[in-house]
């Protein structure tokens, strides 16, 4: 019985062991996973390949040419990322795009171009004014309703949210002009109607 006890004891030992060393090379092996995987991804994102610049303008172009919808996709946001830039003719004609694309949003496209238009202003605030100041009243509503909706899920703090933001366009402003900050206070205080009018729907 003794001997029986001790031998119970010895696999159940064994057991033990083996279940440990099983773990000890899983873990070991899920290390080396974790290692292979981090090489991995430090590749990719050292290896991602830089934007078809051509590619994007053909696509843009045929935007303006009313060949294809701007969409939710890479190819359209691609081209929003290119009027962020300080070259004058590349910034004129991204733009036009970009009204293109924001007289056309809808779905899930329409969700970013309020953020999309608020980032544009902050970034080039002279070239915006001097744009806005030549749209249609309609133009003008489409881009005033977009942010407005932004400004939309800051309610109840809506208003100040509004003041801070135009406050920082204002002071980023490199040709301050008495008509350039009618408008901009004229955009600030159509947002904050278009706003209310959200928020009382």
């Amino acid at each position: 019985m003794k001997k029986l006890l001790q031998i119970l004891f010895l696999v159940q030992f064994v057991l033990i062991s083996c279940e440990k060393e099983g773990e000890k090379k899983a873990d070991n092996k899920k290390v080396t996973i974790e290692k292979s995987l981090t090489k991995e991804e430090t590749k990719t994102v050292e290896t991602e390949p830089k934007i078809d610049t051509t590619k994007i303008r053909t696509y843009a172009e045929l935007i303006l040419k009313n060949e294809i919808y701007p969409s939710d996709n890479d190819e359209t946001f691609e081209c929003i990322k290119q009027m962020f830039t300080k070259d004058k003719n590349d910034l004129e004609f991204y733009f036009k795009v970009f009204r293109v694309i924001v007289e056309k949003s809808d779905g899930s496209l329409s969700e970013s171009i309020g953020l999309e238009i608020m980032n544009f202003i902050k970034f080039n605030p002279d070239f915006f004014i001097e744009q806005y100041s030549e749209f249609k009243l309609e133009e003008k509503q489409k881009f005033i309703e977009f942010m407005a909706y932004e400004f939309y899920f800051n309610e109840p703090e809506h208003n100040a949210e509004i003041n801070q933001y135009f406050t920082e366009v204002n002071s980023r402003i490199k040709q301050s002009t008495e008509p350039k900050r009618k408008y901009l206070n004229s955009i600030k205080e159509l947002t904050k109607i278009a706003t209310e009018e959200i928020i009382n729907e």
